[in-house]
């Protein structure tokens, strides 16, 4: 139990509600604030909890969107069950266009939070003590933010757990995209202080997504992200099927189905200096090991060469950089082997 934020809604009553977490502040012009984060909760009959977050990181706006318009549909009678979401998480990073709060804490690092810590650390010791162990259910909606711009897909880093591996793929054929990205550990992170890895430590039913990215939404990103999210909650036994009927909006056709792999270390393409970086693949394009996929400018220089970025390995471009100034070992692109089954990965 958290005794820095408390809830202006109770989880427990039937019907659909608005509210706030409400959570102890001081600030430089008010000794006693109350920072107030928006919370749904719709609760009908007996069912799944599920627990739906977007704005994790607040420059990734695609489950913003997608999450606050469905938000606004929906019905105590359209679910079995109960559902408490959060469109943004990071408010003062998504008015700002940022990926971090403004005190420079990122989120999707702060778990298991701290009860007495900052406004972002008792969040996620809310999260960690009260929300995550209520839900059956967590969907963590993501894309790339600014500085990078993936292909609309459905995402998993697998389990060494044979049961929960099985759960977290049926998940991921769950999103019904036509893309799908297997993830490793993220590199030098203790994957528990994410949300969703926080989650894995409690076996929690996972699902996870890159919608998008460069700080702006689409046509697209937003079409495939409310489709996706929509049928995860009818895979969820959340969300009854026959609402999607005549919503043309929450339907979205795909092509042939493509998994990529991209748990290998060359599929990670870091910049080797500073500069300016030129993306030279668009997203889905089928590259070969030894091809120029890209090129760091040096404005400042009248003759100094552009750094050339080859390939490391075949495969698809899932990810391509979004925000065009690179320092170096900043990430510029992400390619794997792709195939057309969950089966055919290892």
């Amino acid at each position: 139990m958290s005794a820095t934020v408390t809830s202006s809604i109770d989880f427990t009553a039937i019907g659909k509600f608005s509210g706030y977490l409400q959570i102890g502040d001081s600030t430089n012009t008010s000794g006693w604030a109350t920072f107030h984060l928006p919370i749904h909760s719709i609760n009908s009959e007996s069912g799944p909890k599920v627990l739906v977050v977007g704005g994790n990181h607040g420059d990734e706006y695609e489950g913003q969107f997608a999450i606050a318009n469905l938000l606004r549909e929906l019905q105590v009678e359209d679910i079995s069950g109960a559902l408490i979401a959060i469109p943004s998480i990071s408010i003062p990073a998504s008015y700002a266009s940022t990926r971090l709060w403004p005190d420079g804490t990122n989120f999707n690092r702060a778990f298991p939070g701290e009860e007495n810590g900052s406004i972002p650390q008792k969040i996620a010791h809310f999260f960690a003590t009260e929300l995550l162990p209520w839900a059956d259910v967590v969907i963590d909606i993501h894309s790339g933010g600014r500085g990078l711009i993936f292909l609309e897909s459905a995402t998993v880093v697998l389990s060494e757990d044979p049961s929960y591996r099985k759960v977290l793929l049926e998940n991921l054929d769950n999103w019904q995209t036509e893309y799908s990205l297997i993830f490793p550990s993220q590199p030098g992170t203790d994957e528990t202080t994410l949300l969703p890895g926080f989650a894995a430590t409690l076996k929690k039913s996972l699902y996870t997504g890159e919608f998008g990215g460069g700080a702006v939404t689409t046509a697209r990103s937003n079409r495939i992200t409310r489709a996706a999210l929509a049928s995860a909650l009818v895979k969820t036994s959340l969300l009854k099927a026959d609402w999607l009927k005549g919503k043309s909006d929450y339907h979205q056709q795909i092509g042939e189905r493509k998994f990529i792999d991209l748990r290998g270390a060359d599929s990670y393409h870091w910049a080797s200096d500073q500069g300016i970086y030129q993306n030279l693949k668009k997203l889905g394009e089928e590259v070969k090991a030894g091809e120029l996929i890209g090129l760091i400018h040096h404005p400042e220089s009248a003759e100094r060469k552009a750094e050339r970025i080859y390939a490391h390995t075949s495969g698809l471009v899932a990810m391509i950089r979004g925000y065009s100034r690179v320092n170096t070992g900043d990430i510029v692109a992400l390619i794997g082997p792709a195939y057309s089954t969950i089966s055919e990965i290892g």
